[in-house]
This record gives C-alpha cells, structure tokens and sequence, in this order.
C-alpha cells in the first residue's frame, strides 16, 4: 500500500528534503508493511529511512537524521495508514442491516471493526477479529483508550446476539487487555429478552471487576438498541423498542450498581444514555454525576452537559435573540430543548419526526434532510434555522440522505446556521446575531 502526502509542514525536515504533498511514502526503515502506530514508533528513531515516490514516478530512498521523536511533518490522506479491520459479526441490533437498501451513499453500509480506529475516533470495536498478535500490539504501543462492544459477558448468550461463534471466546481479551493497563470504554446495545435483567447484572458486575480503584477512564455505557423501519422483511430476529416502564426500570437497576461501584471503586463506572431518561419521564442526572462525560459522544450526559453549559453562558440572564430563530431536533429531546430555552424570547423549537429511518428512531443525530424539509415546508421559521452539527455526516454538509445544508436553505427560504450540539455553542450563536 503506498501513502499518499497531502500537506508538508513548511519548516519541517520533509520539506527541508524535498518533500512534496502527492509524493508517496512506500517504506519506512525498510518494510512496507505499516499503519501509523509503525509510523510514529519511528519517529523516536533518531535516524530513519524512507522510500518516496514522487509524482513522476521516480522513488527517492532517504535516509533521515533528526532529533528523537521528532516528527517529519506529513499529513497523509489516509490517517490510519493502512486497510481497515472490517466487522466480521451479524449482530441482531446491526443498525447498517436495518439501512434502507441502495439509497445512502456506499461508506453508511460498511462497519470497521478496527482497534486504531476506536482509539483514534472513538469507534466501538467487538474484538472478533483480533487475535494474541493484535493484543500485543494494542500493549507494545499503548494504545489506549479502546472502546468495546460487550453487549452481555455470558459467552455463548454474546454468540448468539453477535452472529458470531468467536464472539463468546473473544472476551478474554478485555481481561488481557485490562490488565495490561489499556483504559476500556464499554458499552452494552440493550435488547429486550436478550441481555437485560438479570443478564445485565452479571454483565455489569463482571466487568467492574476489571475496573481499578478509582476508575482510571474504564467506564460502560448501556445505550437502548435502535430499530428502524427497515427491519421489517429484513429477516432479522424481532426486537421489541422499550418503553417507558422498561426504562424506568433499567434507570433503577443501574442507579443501584452506581451507588455500589462509588463506594466500592470512588467511580460509579456504569451510565446510562439520555434516551432512558426522558422515555422514563424521569430527571436527568445532575452535571456532576457523569465523572468527566467519558461516553457523551455515545449519548451519555448529553444532555446534562448541554444544559449546564446553557445556563452557564446565560449567566441567569434573561434575554432575547437577535432575529427569530427556529432550532431543529428530535423528537425524544424536543421537550428538554423547549424547556430549557422556554425564558428566552424569538425562539421556536421544532421536533423532527424521522419519517425515514420510522418513528423509533427519535434522536437528532439521525435526522435526514428530506424529513426536515417536508415537515417545515410552508412553516414561519423566522430568519434563521438552527441545526445541530450531528445532523451532518462528519467532516461534510450533507445529512445522512446526502441533502445539504443548502439543499435545506434553499427550500425552506431561511438561513440555516449549523451549531455544534452543546449549550455554549448554541448561546453563542443565539447571542451572536447569527452574523
């Protein structure tokens, strides 16, 4: 595989040897065969040698001297230098089987499963494809944090529910893992009859074990599985969405692990996703209560943040924007959304049915285009539309049904503001005047 060059820091030792962005790198110290962990384990060389190819096509073999871990100063277009590690599991849940068939764009239908990518960008991994080699790399390099898809620690029940006969004996791995000082973050994608009740006790109680005294950034998330309309006729094993009883339920069951783990460990470990509160009707935990928000990326104190942070750029304040201004979410946060800006005047807050994804699928985050735009067709919006970030596809300005940001605008007639999904941002925004 060869790596292509995209950027060249000016002052760096690449440029200085005639580097360029489009050049190649084909080997370091010798072998072709690297990812970027290999990558920056050489640059604590003090001397090293690459290959380059240049866009003619001439290869330019360099030998470099520097400082140890001094870095060449590439930026490559691929981060993770090599192939990903692609899920080789048939989950029940799999949130990709439940796709519409041929309408999003080809990268929606690939899962990797890959450890550099987990501890790079926060991907979920199930360790079925690793094996003792990949372990030992993970401890050599020290790669750490890793997030882990558990799911239940009962071996052939995570058999069953992964699609995958590895599945059960691939577990042995986080104890490997764990006490090889890498830092886990867990989760569990919670189905009903499958892996709750007493099940996620065990699951709960078997992974504490692994945890230190004081946490040391292990934590578990268990998150409610989500079903599309897709599923239907999709030959995939019936789930049942909870309901507010089951998650009243769970709240308390886990609420009762917390306390134990605070006083057993000063670290209540497992946490619970915001879904579970407000299908419950029941209060979000306090801001304090999340120990750090080490899962909020995978809806854990989401919320909770967005709403200290809010109040926190308020000041207690009471004020008004600047225009009128619309903000869009999703139907399971529209009451705290509404509520939370209820003393700040202009502001209408719109819940977005998910029409296309179906009514279970109740979170911004997988909002379409399509459905913002047909339900706020003809609606006053006022001046200014305000759209979380996590709408949008990462690094993109196109929802997941490829509609752009423009696409939005344009149909609607309003000035579509995208704002990063926490309390501060959207202040900041509201408070700016949207200039």
């Amino acid at each position: 595989m060869k790596r292509i060059i995209t950027a060249v820091d000016e002052s760096s030792i690449a440029a200085e040897v005639g580097i360029e962005p489009m050049d190649k790198l084909v080997t370091i110290n010798g072998t072709a065969n690297f990812d970027v962990f290999d990558y920056y384990m050489a640059m604590s060389d003090s001397v090293i040698e690459v290959l380059i190819e240049k866009a003619d096509g001439d290869q330019w073999l360099l030998e470099i001297d520097k400082e140890d871990y001094e870095d060449l100063g590439l930026t490559f277009e691929d981060g993770l230098m090599d192939t990903a590690m692609i899920c080789r599991n048939d989950c029940v849940f799999c949130f990709i089987h439940q796709n519409p068939k041929g309408i999003l764009r080809d990268s929606l239908y690939f899962c990797d499963d890959d450890y550099r990518l987990s501890h790079m960008h926060g991907n979920f991994i199930t360790l079925t494809n690793l094996d003792g080699r990949d372990v030992d790399r993970i401890l050599t390099h020290r790669i750490s944090p890793i997030n882990v898809s558990v799911h239940t620690t009962d071996k052939n029940r995570r058999s069953y529910i992964m699609g995958n006969r590895r599945a059960g004996k691939s577990l042995k791995y986080l104890q490997q893992l764990a006490k090889g000082g890498i830092s886990l973050g867990m989760q569990v994608v919670l189905c009903k009859g499958l892996n709750d009740e007493e099940h996620l006790d065990r699951t709960i109680e078997d992974l504490g074990k692994l945890v230190p005294e004081g946490g040391d950034g292990f934590s578990l998330s268990v998150v409610p599985v989500g079903l599309t309309r897709y599923r239907e006729g999709n030959s995939l094993v019936y789930l049942r969405p909870l309901n507010a009883f089951d998650s009243a339920s769970i709240i308390a069951q886990v609420e009762g692990w917390q306390e134990r783990f605070l006083k057993e460990l000063g670290t209540r470990f497992v946490f619970l996703a915001d879904e579970f509160y407000l299908t419950a009707g029941v209060p979000l935990p306090p801001y304090e209560a999340y120990e750090g928000f080490l899962q909020i990326e995978n809806g854990v104190g989401m919320l909770a943040s967005f709403k200290y942070e809010f109040e926190e750029a308020c000041e207690g304040d009471s004020w008004s924007v600047a225009v009128k201004t619309t903000i869009v979410t999703g139907v399971s946060a529209y009451g705290f959304i509404r509520d939370l800006v209820s003393s700040v005047t202009g502001i209408e807050v719109k819940a977005i049915r998910n029409d296309f994804f179906g009514e279970n699928v109740t979170v911004s985050g997988l909002l379409t285009g399509r459905d913002i735009i047909a339900q706020l067709a003809g609606r006053e919006l006022g001046e200014v539309l305000l759209l979380p970030k996590n709408c949008l596809r990462k690094d993109t300005n196109m929802l997941l049904d490829n509609v752009t940001v423009d696409d939005i605008s344009r149909e609607l007639d309003v000035k579509v503001l995208v704002v990063e999904p926490t309390g501060a941002d959207f202040v900041e925004a509201l408070k700016g005047g949207f200039a």
